[in-house]
């Protein structure tokens, strides 16, 4: 019965010895920190290039077809007179990500565009662009084509609408 007190003292000694000197080398670490993001979110139209026109009676100049608003966030197009069914304008666009933030084109809003179903606006290569990146300092390239339904027969005069892009900010992955 000796040996087996001495036993059981000896296994409480040592599971002391280990709980006492797991406590002198452990200790408790605590981070704090703050982190701060700094970006600017800014895509906007810079250009609109030479049109091409096609049955319109007026001035085909960009000039006179599409402008860019003063803080460069809608575009305005402006069509007169289109001569007859089939006649078109192209005007060919550039919207540049001014900003340090990268950007993805997630919508179009079109105003003031009455619905009128004998004119018809339709984009070149803005459809693929949608959800595709924009870095900082890049650009996408896109057509706005205003059209006099081939199959109408109700004049088009004074087309005037509105578009502006919807971006948003790149999702981290």
């Amino acid at each position: 019965m000796k040996k087996q007190s001495i036993a059981i003292i000896g296994v409480i000694a040592f599971v002391l010895a280990v709980a006492v000197g797991y406590a002198l080398f452990s200790e408790t670490l605590t981070i704090n920190g703050t982190a701060t993001a700094k970006g600017d979110f800014d895509v906007e139209f810079t250009s609109v290039g030479t049109p091409t026109c096609s049955g319109f009676s007026g001035t085909c100049e960009a000039a006179t077809l599409g402008t860019i608003s003063d803080d460069k966030n809608t575009l305005t197009i402006t069509v007169n007179k289109l001569q007859y069914p089939g006649a078109y304008v192209e005007i060919p666009v550039t919207v540049t990500n001014k900003g340090s933030i990268p950007a993805v084109l997630k919508s179009i809003e079109e105003t003031g565009l009455t619905t009128d179903a004998s004119v018809k606006v339709s984009y070149t290569g803005l459809t693929e662009l949608k959800d595709q990146e924009v870095a900082q300092n890049g650009t996408q390239n896109f057509t706005v084509k205003v059209m006099w339904d081939e199959n109408s027969n109700t004049s088009s005069e004074n087309v005037k609408f509105t578009i502006k892009l919807n971006y948003e900010q790149k999702a981290a992955q």
